[in-house]
């Protein structure tokens, strides 16, 4: 049988200022496609359907065409409440949509439920294991004794696997599918940390998936095995969600024979923009190839604020989504005193304002401006030929924009 392996869709995040839903209904187009022309059996969601709690109308009905397309095929659906999810908005609805080919999890009361599938080559167990809060647990959860808590996310994790595997035939495949923070995985600037750490008792070991044929992991954004093994991994994000996720994005397809052997293969996704950090002069950036597809963080290396520096990049990058100066002064630089002279003239502080601002002489262009305004708000600047003469002085200015 096959099995395709995805996770953490987020429908409705934005990226900065760029709203992800067009890119992410463009993935859902594409994953139906994709599992319908390579007759996919199951398509597994292991957690972060939505990006929060109560998602916008356009991402659960993102969320339900694309079920509706998958069960219409006839290809199974098994999805498991993320910690971004809300368990019960996942799991509305559950009882009926079962009977069609959809298993949905989320929250304690079905934990450790398993659900045994048929298929062609033989029947499946599938422990659909939700992200359960451990500082969340319910007086009718059975698994743990409230009495031996508090408990950690390995804890509640662990009592859920091992009482799956418990529920399993002897000798029949099986799939888990989690989410979490797994022991020695890589993450990425954009996974929001699932339970309150205290000493890592967020993560999960690896040992809790012993077992089965496969698991089928969510949370981490990056695609990835856990400890070198084939059948525990993470499918990662279909869409880039930070800039640190600068590796491809993909699915994974899993091809599980009637003994639980599992083959696993990446699929590539070809849809979505792609990130780009790009740290340089604002005079250099302008000059470069234009780029109206990725989204792109610019981080500019002047010393000096450039005015409207986002809009007249936009020429250039059509999706800015952020922009920093990337350091007022340079590394090793020591800056002048901050009022290190209280007698010292206005003029004379405004001088040393601008080189501790900047680890650098006094910019002439930025020192008028702020005298200038000084001088129409009616400020006793003192002499101030005599500051502008040590400004040039003191070194070459940088001709600059002020912003």
């Amino acid at each position: 049988m096959k099995i395709l392996h995805t996770s953490d869709w987020h429908l409705g995040r934005s990226f900065g200022t760029y709203g992800l839903l067009p890119d992410q209904e463009a993935f859902l187009e594409w994953f139906i496609s994709t599992a319908t022309n390579n007759e996919v059996d199951l398509v597994v969601i292991a957690g972060d359907i939505y990006d929060r709690t109560t998602p916008p109308a356009e991402a659960m009905r993102a969320f339900d065409h694309a079920v509706s397309a998958l069960t219409t095929a006839g290809i199974d659906v098994a999805a498991i409440a993320g910690n971004h999810d809300s368990p019960d908005r996942v799991t509305m609805y559950h009882s009926v949509t079962e009977r069609n080919g959809l298993i949905l999890r989320g929250g304690y009361p079905d934990g450790a439920d398993v659900v045994v599938r048929q298929y062609d080559d033989g029947p499946l167990a599938i422990a659909a294991i939700p992200f359960l809060d451990p500082r969340m647990i319910p007086p009718t959860f059975t698994l743990l004794d409230p009495a031996d808590g508090p408990f950690s996310h390995n804890a509640v994790a662990t009592a859920c696997a091992e009482a799956a595997r418990g529920a399993i035939p002897d000798g029949m495949r099986s799939l888990a599918i989690a989410h979490g923070f797994i022991a020695g995985g890589q993450g990425s600037d954009s996974e929001r940390t699932p339970v309150a750490v205290i000493g890592g008792s967020d993560h999960i070991g690896a040992q809790v998936f012993e077992g089965f044929s496969y698991t089928a992991l969510g949370h981490l954004h990056r695609p990835q095995t856990v400890r070198g093994l084939d059948h525990i991994r993470y499918s990662g994000t279909p869409l880039a969600y930070s800039f640190s996720e600068t590796e491809p994005k993909s699915v994974v397809m899993v091809s599980m024979d009637s003994k639980g052997s599992c083959q696993t293969e990446l699929i590539p996704v070809p849809v979505g923009r792609p990130v780009r950090t790009l740290t340089d002069s604002f005079e250099n950036l302008m000059a470069s190839d234009p780029d109206d597809h990725s989204l792109i963080r610019i981080q500019l290396t002047d010393t000096t604020a450039v005015r409207n520096a986002k809009r007249r990049l936009e020429d250039v990058f059509g999706h800015i989504v952020e922009l920093k100066l990337l350091s007022l002064g340079t590394p090793g630089a020591t800056p002048a005193e901050p009022n290190a002279n209280l007698e010292a003239s206005l003029a004379e502080q405004v001088k040393d304002f601008l080189e501790t601002a900047s680890g650098l002489s006094a910019d002439l262009d930025q020192f008028d401006l702020v005298i200038d305004a000084l001088t129409e708000a009616g400020a006793d600047v003192g002499p101030v030929a005599e500051v502008r003469a040590s400004i040039a002085v003191d070194g070459d200015s940088t001709e600059g924009v002020a912003a």
